[in-house]
Parts: structure tokens; sequence; C-alpha cells
């Protein structure tokens, strides 16, 4: 960390916390130059709102006190300290499935070995059955290998569709080990999954960050506040500190229009060497969130495993009922009840959260379409019945109903923020004037840019 910036982070955290650049320069005795740059470097580390006077000044208001943007909640590190005790049991009960399903394992080799002793001494059909048997060695390889992968799901993603019509992406099954149907979850992974549930697709937790730099690449280097709202779906506030964080991350320039709007301008994030893969970009109505889901299988095989999961409970329990010896009492009644107990007892606590998950992202979903009208239109007024056509028109997900999407509307009136005006004829309108300003502002600025993206000639190489 640089001199300037330590000398910047020691007057913010002792005295005011909103100033402008020729403030901060002034209070710390840095040039101008230094000032800037020292601010900049604090962007990245400090919530930081920018604002605009009329006068064109930039203010950095820090806010009541520094505050990281790393920097955890008590409830987040009781989110944090759960999830590490789940992680914990999680491993421990795998652990307890995979000996289990060993056991199991070299039960059922048993009985397969005798099927294919049958099969091989019946003459009838007798090539197709050799053929059929000879590859019974290695499908109980890969099942016995199978029951020590904990992780359920491969890395190749596919997209599916839920009930409600949203398309979601989602992890690959492990795929069967005893039948070659597509996309068909093995029994092992349908065990593991029925106890902890399926992964989710995991977000890239920069991906908002990615998103911005290959937008800005795309447009000339010119980002809007409302850009990023339609980018990660954020809030005014939450929007405007990942504002200020693209500036310093990225090194972009804080410049204010002519029309008084502020705005972010990233001539260095246009510098390239040569052709890149850009990352997606993806607005935030464009990928609906993948549902929460209890076991992820299929009613069938739910079925079969809480029938040999409730056998294993009720031998257990007649065990326990009637066994006089104390070692078949142990591993026959009270190893496997326990087993068993913990086994059903798992996914049913986990219901009521995957119920409320679900009721929050399918609001979240559709929040996602009503903000997407709102862009559409570029933020002007709408009637709640002109964004209800806009949101269900052919090919959308499930329809939705006019006091849903007027209560979404009225949300985002707080959230982004907007307005809500009645005609004289009583009717009431929707309006986004500050979204509406800001990308006709962007879509000005970007046409009468010039952007030159050639580095020019290599000078000096250092293999030379």
């Amino acid at each position: 960390m640089s001199v300037s910036v330590e000398v910047m982070e020691r007057r913010l955290a002792t005295a005011t916390k909103r100033l402008t650049l020729t403030e901060a320069a002034a209070v710390t005795g840095l040039s101008v130059d230094e000032a800037e740059a020292a601010l900049r470097a604090l962007l990245t580390r400090y919530d930081c709102i920018l604002q605009v006077t009329e006068n064109g000044d930039i203010i950095y208001d820090f806010g009541p006190r520094l505050h990281r943007r790393d920097e955890k909640s008590l409830r987040e590190y009781l989110d944090d300290a759960l999830k590490l005790l789940w992680k914990g049991f999680v491993l421990c009960f795998k652990a307890w499935i995979a000996i289990t399903l060993v056991v199991y394992f070299l039960i059922f080799l048993v009985i397969l070995v005798m099927m294919i002793v049958a099969v091989l001494s019946d003459g009838k059909n007798s090539r197709r059955r050799r053929s059929s048997a000879g590859r019974f060695p290695l499908a109980l390889f890969r099942l016995f290998l199978a029951i020590f992968e904990w992780n359920t799901a491969r890395q190749a993603k596919t997209y599916r569709t839920d009930r409600q019509g949203y398309r979601y992406a989602a992890y690959q099954p492990q795929p069967a080990l005893l039948q070659d149907k597509k996309d068909a979850k093995n029994f092992i992974a349908s065990v593991y999954d029925f106890v902890f549930g399926p992964p989710r697709v995991e977000r890239d937790p920069l991906e908002n960050q990615k998103e911005v730099a290959a937008y800005l690449r795309r447009n000339k280097g010119i980002l809007m506040v409302s850009e990023i709202k339609a980018l990660t779906g954020m809030n005014s506030t939450p929007a405007a500190l990942f504002f200020s964080d693209c500036i310093g991350r990225f090194q972009g320039d804080i410049r204010i229009s002519d029309r008084k709007l502020m705005y972010g301008q990233f001539d260095r994030l246009l510098r390239t060497a040569g052709e890149q893969t850009e990352d997606r970009i993806q607005y935030y109505w464009d990928e609906y969130e993948p549902p929460y889901l209890l076991t992820g299988n299929t009613p069938n095989m739910n079925g079969l495993i809480i029938f040999l999961n409730g056998f294993n409970l009720v031998f257990s329990l007649i065990m326990l009922a009637g066994g006089q010896d104390e070692f078949l009492t142990t591993w026959l009644g009270i190893v496997p009840f326990t087993f068993s107990l913990i086994f059903f007892a798992v996914p049913l606590l986990r219901l009521p959260g995957v119920i409320a998950s679900n009721i929050r992202r399918n609001a979240e979903n559709r929040r996602k379409r009503v903000m997407k009208a709102i862009f559409a239109n570029r933020g002007r007024p709408q009637t709640a019945d002109q964004v209800l056509r806009l949101v269900n028109e052919p090919g959308s997900p499930e329809p939705l109903s006019k006091a849903t999407v007027e209560n979404i509307l009225a949300q985002l009136v707080r959230d982004l923020p907007g307005d809500i005006r009645t005609d004289d004829r009583g009717e009431v309108w929707y309006e986004f004037p500050v979204i509406t300003l800001e990308l006709e502002e962007a879509t000005r600025l970007r046409a009468q840019r010039v952007v030159d993206r050639d580095l020019g000639k290599v000078v000096f190489d250092s293999r030379q």
C-alpha cells in the first residue's frame, strides 16, 4: 500500500468522510493527482457513494464510518459457522452412508454372481447372454467406485425448464451405471442427493464484475449506474456502491456529461493486445435462478430409496424389541436404527428451507420479468396493463396477474427508484425518469465517441 493511500485512509478514519477531490488534497497535504490515485484505490476497499453537484463537482461519500466492502456482519459470521458445521456433518454422514453401501454392495455382489452363473448355465440365447454377463464385472467395478464419488453431479452444465416455464442452468447428473439411458442419474448419486439435496449451479463471485468489463468493451467504455442495475438487478444503493467499485477496480474516470449526469469512462479497459474471447453479457432478467430441489430424484427412485431405508428401520426396530444378544442388538439394532432415522430426518428438516427458498426464488424470477419490461421501455411511463402485456407475451413463463405486476412495480419504484402518478382519467402510470435520462445519455455519448483500440507496434520485447 502506497504512502498516499495510507495518509488518505488515516484521514478518512478520523475526520469527515464526505469530501471532494480538492478537499481531500487540502486536508491531507497530498497533490491533487496523489489524492485522486489514493481515493481511487480506496474505492475498491471501502463502500463509497459518488455524488454530483449542480456545479459539476464530484463528492466522495464514504458514509458515517469506513465500511470495508468485504466486511462481514454478525449474521454473516453466524451463517459461515453454520455452513462449516453443515459441511462437517455432510462429510461424516456421507462416510457413514459409504460404509453402509459397501456392506450392501458385498451382499448384492454374492447375489449377482449367483445370477451370472445361472445365466451362463442356460443354453438358450447363450451367446447374447454371455455377452451381457461379460459386462457385469465392469459395471460392478464402476458401481463400487461410485460409492466414493460424493460429488453427485458433473461440472458440465445443461439447461432445463421448471413447471412454471423458467429456463435455468443445472449440472448434469452422474450417469447411470447399469443402463444406457441418457441423463439418468445413477443410484448411488440418488442416495446421496436424497439426504443432502443435489448441488446447484454455483455463481462465480466475480461474475458481475466480468459482465460489466465485457459490457464496457463492447460499448466504448461508457457506463451509467442504470446500466449496472440492468446487468445485476441491484437496487439504487448497492448499484451506486458497485459503480464506485468498478471505477477503482478498472481504473475508470468519473465524468460529468453536459446534462449533469455522472458516468464512468474506462479507456484503459479498451486497450487489448489482440482478439480476446469476451465473457457473455447476460442481463439480470435473462438468467432465471435455478429451483431449490429436495432430492432431484425421480418419484420412482425416491420410492425405492424410501422402501430400502424403511426396511432397514423396521428390521432394526424388530432387533431392538426382541434382541437378547448385546452384539446383535448393537450392530443390527442401534446402529442401523440411528442411521435410518438420520437418513429420513435430514431431508425432512431441509424441507421447510427448500420451500421458503423456492418462494423467494419465484418472487425474484417474477421481478426479473417486470424489470425487463421497464428497461425495454427505457424507463418511460407505463401502466400496469401495458407492463402486463409485455410480461405475458407468447412464449413467456407462467402468466402473471395484474395484482402481482402492480405489487412488483410498486416495489421497484422504491428500489430503482421511480415515480407513480395518476392522470386526469384516474389511470396510474409508473415511470423511472433516472433510467430514461441515463440510457438516453449513454446512447448519445457512445454515438459521438471514437475509440482507438490499436496499441501500435511492439518496440521492446523482454526476450531480446
